[in-house]
């Protein structure tokens, strides 16, 4: 009996050609975006799914709020964290916390030297806590001691080959460190990717132990391991009384406060996009939940197709059904034939959508930065084909049912009446695609809007043609001379060497109004006197640093229009020679002097924050990276010159450089991901809604012709017929666009929240959309609409 379905399933297939290949091509297109899609959340989603105590291990995160009105999310905390809170609250089983080493160290070691990232002053358990496989040494004692160093597989290996490295010394910025352990390598889907591991205990020898102690410096990573069985949520609201006995005492008179919160480990990917000083792998949920949107919408668009033109066709079916229903066929092994010819068509579509996504996955690769890849292992071979048993079932239901249905005496009389109600029926399958479509080409365009918004808009400053050096301690013994000697090339327009450059990491401080002694928490840029000139930012007011004022050096501050507002300083020449002070971070004295000057506004963080005050002062202590504006022209010949410049200025060192253009586009990345996959998978879906409507025009034209040839007998126009022919389904895509706008525009509107600074969801948008999906409407009808329209009707009549 099976083999008799699918006998006749196959011949069905064969005998309805363009049924077929839209079904089949449709299901195909829709199955693949769907398989890519689902590679792509699946990796996202499993991010750190591995820990054996996952779902009891957090990290703790602070919201702070500033007097100025910025609040921060910032996934580091003070670093009494740790140890008041291991003792403060039973429920905990234990704590770690970690200090990332920002940016790039030297290695040095069995004669050979690389630059490596991805460096850690860890405490001893980290190994536990991030459930890191300890490959040689003794994990729970590898980082007790000062100076001591774990390496990564691959780090140890790229030293030592096969050698052991264990008890070995490797040179740490010059600094020897002892060798205790060797770890596996970062799991791909670990939201910490860490390549070497120097004990916690090594960062006492660089600061005074009373700054362990600060509650108000927040740069330690920390993470909390509660007991089995204890209430997270309830741990989580102790916190904020804890800090309010702790830290609030200290912190308030500075301006700021902070609340604590928990993340848990399996969060942490997806759930820290708008974090500050965020060290960890990120993703993006809202991109996530985006795309599985998308992927079901196209599968449905898939199904409607189907259910559409099996409907439409089931008038050619009726006799088949009447005669199968008098020779005996029960209703429910007609309904079994149909739903065998629908999974017949999805397993067809499943192996052509396994085709198409093979083909796609290096292109969708590049595009993702990922290295996705089909799992063809038995457990997603079995799930593939029970979802395509599923799928067809889903999508065949309804016609089985619909054409099981039919009185044999009424189909072969050829009484039957129910054309109009499956009309209805199909309009409204139609409308649905309709406003799918619409509103994925309205999520594509907004999305796009808002990228070409992030690289387009103003940000107060010019990050084209710059180039960033990292400088060590030889080269910045004389500042001035290492910027002279890499500007002696006439590719170089202008340089300047400091600590805070937009886009990378820039310090926050306080600075104090001394007349009231109110505190305010600030971004400080430390700079040269050409900063501000090298990066193009704009002066509004006052004068920059300068070299004919000696003074500028200990008494000066630039601030920008939203520290003027912080501060209450009114317009930037009201602020002119207002006297702030700065604890200078040597703690020698304090820094008393006056703003000489207002730069206006400019983003030095993602347009996903508001802007938030600056102060920039000179102070050459911290300066540590030079940017270099550099002419477009013998870009190449320019770099070789900065390369030979800094070897010859410290060999030790490895050269390495960026642009700046390219750190500050780097936090856009999620976006730009999200903005190539969503355009891709909405024109995917309008091809495969096309399809379906094609085929839905061919049918109700071939039901027509005869209509259309009397019509032409009794002098119809042509163009008469063409908009007798496709005026509903512009109708039915009007009503669409007035059911799915209003949801478009919130949907929109929810997504671009997120942005302090985004596009505005104007009406010409809309009318963008429309007009493209009408276009396509009309490209997809007027074929067969033109095609019957100039039908001969002595050829269609000749047989009346």
């Amino acid at each position: 009996m099976l083999a008799n379905y699918f006998s006749i399933a196959f011949r069905n297939l064969s005998k309805y050609k363009v049924f077929s290949f839209i079904n089949i091509a449709g299901m195909g297109i829709s199955l693949a975006s769907c398989i890519l899609i689902a590679l792509f959340v699946w990796e996202e989603i499993d991010y750190d799914s591995y820990h054996p105590a996952g779902d009891r291990t957090f990290r703790i995160y602070n919201i702070r709020s500033g007097n100025d009105g910025v609040t921060n999310y910032l996934p580091i905390v003070p670093n009494p964290f740790g140890p008041y809170i291991q003792k403060e609250f039973p429920e905990v089983e234990s704590t770690m916390r970690f200090m990332d080493t920002y940016g790039e160290v030297l290695l040095e070691a069995n004669g050979k030297k690389i630059m490596q990232r991805g460096g850690i002053y860890a405490e001893p358990n980290i190994f536990d806590i991030l459930s890191i496989p300890v490959l040689k040494g003794n994990g729970s004692n590898a980082l007790e001691k000062i100076n001591a160093i774990a390496l990564s597989r691959s780090v140890a290996r790229t030293f030592f080959g096969n050698d052991e490295a264990i008890g070995k010394t490797i040179l740490l910025d010059g600094r020897p460190r002892d060798i205790t352990a060797v770890f596996e390598d970062s799991p791909r889907q670990s939201h910490l990717k860490v390549d070497f591991m120097i004990s916690f205990s090594t960062l006492t020898q660089n600061w005074n132990p009373e700054r362990f102690e600060n509650w108000q410096w927040q740069q330690f990573f920390t993470y909390v391991r509660l007991k089995p069985n204890t209430d997270a949520k309830a741990f989580e609201t102790k916190l904020l009384p804890f800090v309010k006995k702790y830290a609030y005492p200290k912190i308030e008179p500075q301006g700021f406060t902070y609340v604590p919160h928990i993340q848990n480990i399996k969060d942490i990917h997806l759930h820290s996009s708008n974090f500050e000083w965020e060290i960890a792998q990120r993703g993006d949920a809202q991109s996530v939940y985006i795309l599985i949107g998308s992927g079901i919408m196209i599968l449905i668009i898939a199904c409607l197709n189907f259910i559409n033109l099996s409907t439409a066709r089931s008038v050619k079916r009726m006799k088949e059904v009447g005669v199968r229903k008098v020779i005996g066929a029960q209703r429910k092994q007609l309904i079994f034939q149909f739903i065998t010819e629908s999974v017949l068509f999805t397993l067809s579509g499943m192996f052509l959508a396994i085709v198409l996504a093979e083909l796609s996955l290096p292109f969708v690769n590049r595009i993702i930065d990922k290295n996705l890849s089909l799992p063809y292992s038995l457990p997603y071979i079995v799930s593939s084909l029970l979802f395509c048993v599923l799928l067809g079932t889903i999508a065949g239901s309804y016609p089985a049912f619909h054409l099981s249905r039919f009185k044999p005496a009424l189909v072969l009389s050829g009484k039957n009446s129910s054309k109009g109600g499956f009309a209805l029926f199909r309009q409204s399958l139609v409308v649905l695609q309709f406003m799918l479509s619409f509103f994925l080409i309205m999520g594509s365009w907004i999305i796009l809007s808002q990228n070409q918004l992030i690289h387009s808009k103003d940000l107060g400053f010019n990050k084209e043609q710059v180039v960033v050096i990292p400088l060590r301690d030889a080269q910045l013994k004389n500042p001035e001379t290492t910027k002279q000697r890499f500007s002696n090339n006439p590719g170089v327009v202008s340089a300047t060497i400091g600590f805070g450059l937009p886009g990378d990491i820039i310090a926050g401080d306080d600075i104090v109004e001394p007349i009231s002694g109110k505190t305010y928490g600030t971004n400080l840029i430390c700079a040269d006197h050409d900063y501000i000139s090298t990066l193009g930012m704009k002066i509004v007011a006052g004068r920059n640093f300068s070299r004919d004022f000696p003074a500028d050096s200990s008494d000066a501050f630039i601030f920008n229009e939203a520290a003027l507002a912080a501060f209450g300083y009114g317009t930037p020449q009201e602020a002119i020679g207002k006297r702030v002070n700065w604890n200078r971070w040597d703690r020698k004295a304090m820094k008393q002097g006056h703003i000489i000057g207002v730069v206006k506004d400019f983003h030095f963080k993602s347009l996903r924050d508001k802007l938030s005050p600056v102060v920039i002062h000179l102070y050459a202590k911290a300066n540590w990276k030079i940017a270099l504006r550099i002419k477009p022209e013998n870009m190449a010949e320019t770099l070789i010159y900065f390369k030979k410049t800094y070897e010859e200025l410290d060999p030790q060192w490895i050269y390495t450089y960026s642009f700046l253009d390219e750190n500050f586009d780097k936090m856009y990345k999620s976006e730009e991901r999200l903005g190539k996959l969503f355009t891709i998978f909405t024109y995917l879906t309008i091809v495969v809604a096309c399809m379906g409507l094609f085929g839905l025009v061919e049918y109700s034209v071939n039901q027509r012709t005869k209509e259309i040839s009397i019509r032409k007998v009794f002098g119809a126009s042509v163009s008469s017929l063409l908009i007798l022919l496709t005026k509903k389904y512009f109708l039915l895509l009007l009503i669409a666009i007035a059911l799915v706008a209003p949801l478009s525009l919130y949907a929109a509107n929810e997504w671009l929240s997120k942005f302090a600074y985004h596009i505005e969801v104007s009406p010409f948008l809309f009318i963008k959309a429309t007009a493209m999906i009408v276009g396509i409407t009309f490209l997809t009808v007027i074929f067969q609409s033109v095609k019957a329209a100039f039908t001969n009707p002595a050829r269609v009549l000749k047989n009346e």
